[in-house]
């Protein structure tokens, strides 16, 4: 899910068809945000994209409020709902995260799959988290999971040449190539597969990656409290060897 309509990322539209082939989301994440949203009773997903988490969750019999910027992503998931026998339950808006408005309060707003990193400035983070705190009821919760920077795996391809690609996941033929800026804190990823001419297609986005004390004072500051953060779907603690940051805040 990309935030601007000037500055959308191509994946999400030219790879939207194939986007569920090659983007399996992060181990126990649909269950973790299927959980709360059936705790909760209803719940506003941003950055929908394809339906991956919200489809499950309205088979759960919770309806979804699903929300993203690329009208690519949410035609696969309004025909991937429907198919499920779920489409009531799945309500689809095109919107930015950024600047999105509701009817009446929730009690939980998520955004999973890191998808709160397609926000590549301060103002965009703090406009989407003032966007959250806004939708949701006093005390309604906000769930979000961002990865835990690696910073060996960003000197590593920080030296490596622009030549040098690599696999993307188990996927055969997708091959994948990350430039780090950690100045402004933003990877690119490129992507490309050969097409049946032998040709390469290619494809990028880029997200901003936060550090945890960066993630909990952009949160406080836009005031939420802090309820929980762990280092994966499980509760377990944060390390330095988390690959993932789960975090759920809290409306006073």
């Amino acid at each position: 899910m990309a935030t601007a309509e000037s500055g959308r990322d191509p994946y999400y539209r030219d790879f939207a068809a194939a986007y569920d082939e090659y983007s399996r989301g992060v181990a126990g994440d649909v269950e973790f945000y299927v959980d709360l949203a059936r705790a909760a009773g209803s719940v506003v997903e941003l950055g929908v994209g394809t339906g991956r988490i919200a489809i499950p969750t309205a088979q759960s019999g919770v309806p979804v409020v699903g929300i993203d910027l690329e009208p690519a992503m949410l035609e696969v998931a309004r025909s991937k709902a429907e198919a499920a026998g779920v489409g009531d339950l799945v309500t689809l808006r095109q919107g930015d995260m950024r600047s999105f408005a509701l009817d009446a309060p929730v009690p939980l707003v998520t955004i999973p799959f890191r998808s709160f990193l397609h926000n590549l400035t301060t103002e965009d983070q703090l406009a989407t988290l003032a966007a959250c705190r806004g939708a949701l009821a006093p005390g309604g919760r906000l769930a979000l999971n961002v990865f835990n920077p690696n910073l060996r795996m960003m000197a590593r391809w920080m030296e490596r040449s622009d030549a040098h690609w690599e696999p993307f996941g188990a996927w055969e033929g997708y091959q994948a190539q990350q430039d780090y800026g950690p100045s402004e804190q933003i990877v690119t990823t490129s992507l490309r597969v050969r097409d049946e001419g032998g040709a390469w297609r290619k494809t990028s986005f880029r997200l901003r990656y936060v550090h945890r004390y960066e993630m909990q004072h952009l949160l406080e500051r836009a005031g939420f409290e802090v309820e929980s953060l762990s280092g994966g779907f499980a509760g377990e603690a944060l390390t330095d060897a988390s690959p993932e940051m789960v975090w759920i805040a809290r409306r006073p």
